[in-house]
């Protein structure tokens, strides 16, 4: 998304459904501190959802695309959330620019399919969270068959741009299948348990940082 236009369509789809599923099971899967780091916030519209739902959570949106912020920006500002989303450009690959154990959990959402190697999202996620904290990452599963692939993107981009469903598309086949992201969670110490389906094209890491 480093086009303006890009980030105009990405910020136009819909995706209020899966954004209230995520701060829902964040919310009821337990604890989350005070200090959140969202490591690609895009639009930053889970933070909003976030901040609007727990009064004493303060969020910092970490995102590569400056497009994207921008965008974010002036979403924040009309939620009335300056003074508790915090926007920062950083790259996952270069995250040891920011402050080691800054947050009490750190969360992702679709992030991992989007780099060239996923372990950068797992190794920027321990950086960054305290001891003892929360990790909270969420992307898309890979389906086995094209099939399945174009069956997801009738199901949930119908009405869509022709953009917007080719960057679903585009991201299914990006993405990691269940074993995969295990296999590389496991790496980090993280129990296959604490990696689950969350829904039909989901998968979500959710446990306290190993230490």
């Amino acid at each position: 998304m480093e086009s303006q236009e890009e980030a105009q369509q990405y910020g136009q789809m819909d995706h209020s459904a899966v954004n209230r599923q995520f701060v829902d099971d964040l919310v009821a899967g337990g604890d989350i501190g005070l200090q959140v780091i969202d490591l690609g916030c895009g639009t930053a519209a889970i933070p909003i959802q976030l901040c609007q739902r727990l009064d004493d959570v303060r969020v910092i949106g970490v995102d590569s695309s400056i497009s994207m912020l921008e965008i974010a920006k002036v979403e924040v500002d009309y939620a009335g959330m300056l003074d508790r989303i915090f926007l920062e450009q950083g790259d996952a690959k270069a995250i040891d620019e920011f402050q080691e154990s800054a947050a009490d959990t750190v969360i992702s959402n679709s992030l991992l399919h989007h780099l060239a190697d996923p372990k950068h999202g797992l190794e920027a996620a321990f950086y960054l969270c305290r001891d003892e904290g929360r990790l909270f990452l969420r992307d898309l599963v890979r389906p086995g068959t094209d099939a399945e692939v174009e069956k997801l993107v009738a199901l949930y981009a119908e009405g869509e741009s022709g953009f917007a469903q080719q960057l679903l598309r585009q991201s299914f086949h990006a993405a990691l299948t269940l074993d995969e992201i295990r296999e590389i969670a496991g790496g980090f110490g993280i129990d296959a348990e604490h990696v689950q389906m969350s829904s039909d094209r989901h998968w979500t890491i959710d446990c306290q940082k190993p230490t």
